[in-house]
């Protein structure tokens, strides 16, 4: 009986603290983070203000914490999507068709992380580079480095050249209209990678 009420305990603060970080996405999007308010946040959520700090210690444990779940989506998200293409070159186009799919679907999220890439914190961009290590470690190992030994892909180095079609799709996903639909078609900036990686 007691694990039963404590498993109903987790959950409800699962579900809780899930509430929490879809309203921070919303008000840190829309105000920044030096403009967002806790106590926004907490009645955005539908709770009382300061429950927040129930879950979060502070205000930039809750932004870490969103960046985290994100990057965490992202991934999931992506590898979903890439994983069954056994093609390398199909695989690495729709990376970019579900990176740009995974922006649209979580589009405050995402705002949140690319402001956050933009901001003077060197201690945030390098918190956001680890968490989304893993992504760069897919592209590499398992889209690039196939494509390499298949010779679907010129020889480049793995590594690096994850790290420059990373910065192509970020700085391309997170180009923005007021309605926040891309300004790029995704199939445009896979045509352009290819064509660079194509042997």
């Amino acid at each position: 009986m007691v694990r039963i009420k404590e498993a109903g305990r987790q959950q409800v603060m699962g579900q809780t603290r899930q509430r929490l970080l879809e309203a921070a996405a919303e008000e840190f999007a829309r105000a920044g983070y030096p403009g967002a308010n806790i106590n926004t946040i907490s009645t955005s959520a539908g709770y009382a203000k300061g429950t927040i700090y129930n879950y979060f210690p502070s205000k930039h444990a809750l932004l870490l914490a969103l960046i985290d779940a994100t990057a965490h989506e992202h991934l999931n998200f992506l590898l979903e999507q890439v994983r069954p293409e056994p093609d390398p070159a199909r695989r690495l186009e729709r990376f970019f068709q579900a990176g740009f799919e995974f922006v649209s679907l979580y589009l405050p999220q995402v705002r949140v992380v690319f402001n956050s890439l933009n901001s003077s914190d060197v201690a945030l961009k390098a918190h956001i580079f680890e968490v989304y290590q893993p992504i760069f470690e897919f592209m590499a190992g398992e889209i690039l480095a196939p494509g390499i030994q298949q010779g679907v892909f010129r020889s480049v180095e793995p590594g690096p050249t994850a790290m420059l079609l990373m910065t192509i799709y970020l700085g391309t996903a997170s180009q923005l209209d007021t309605q926040g639909h891309p300004l790029l078609d995704p199939h445009q900036v896979v045509a352009l990678v290819l064509d660079g990686l194509h042997c």
